[in-house]
């Protein structure tokens, strides 16, 4: 097996990772939703995902060897040194996190005003979640991961209070 930390893979994680602080950030940033501001919006969020899938995708290349049952060992391994339970389960969770991601962006450019406010709301806790685990739970211990969780977390917080929580982005 290669290293599953190859630094193709890395990058990608973080360029996913500033898009979709961008996209955040482009959210919040005026109180008034424009179109150019909604479409600069769905540019950070859908280049955010399509680096998570681009992401997914080599990490299976350099560090699966494109099996399935691979990553699951790795993904039992990982979460056996952090919390000592052998379970790889949690591959399901990041294969459901792409599919939930996909839909909503998905919906972003089908119909883009009509997207639940729940979906947003449940792909940006998946997001806030999944990133905690790569750079905290699961990544090097670097301090910059609890930074930007409290940050992604002070943002959505901040949404909410501008929007009277009816905002959909």
């Amino acid at each position: 097996m290669a290293d599953p930390a190859h630094p193709l893979t890395l990058w990608l994680a973080r360029a996913s990772v500033a898009f979709y602080a961008a996209a955040v950030l482009i959210a919040v940033s005026d109180r008034e939703t424009t179109k150019q501001n909604f479409r600069r919006w769905r540019a950070a969020w859908s280049a955010a995902c399509l680096l998570l899938i681009v992401h997914v995708l080599t990490a299976f290349h350099f560090a699966h060897g494109w099996s399935h049952s691979a990553a699951f060992e790795h993904t039992a391994k990982q979460t056996a040194r952090v919390t000592g339970i052998d379970w790889g389960g949690g591959l399901y969770f990041n294969y459901a996190f792409l599919v939930l991601w996909l839909v909503d962006v998905a919906m972003s450019w089908t119909v883009a005003s009509k997207v639940p406010s729940r979906l947003r709301r449940s792909t940006d806790l998946a997001c806030i979640f999944m990133i905690f685990n790569a750079t905290v739970v699961f990544g090097p211990r670097w301090w910059i991961g609890p930074v930007i969780i409290l940050g992604l977390v002070a943002v959505q917080l901040r949404q909410r209070n501008l929007s009277g929580d009816n905002h959909d982005q």
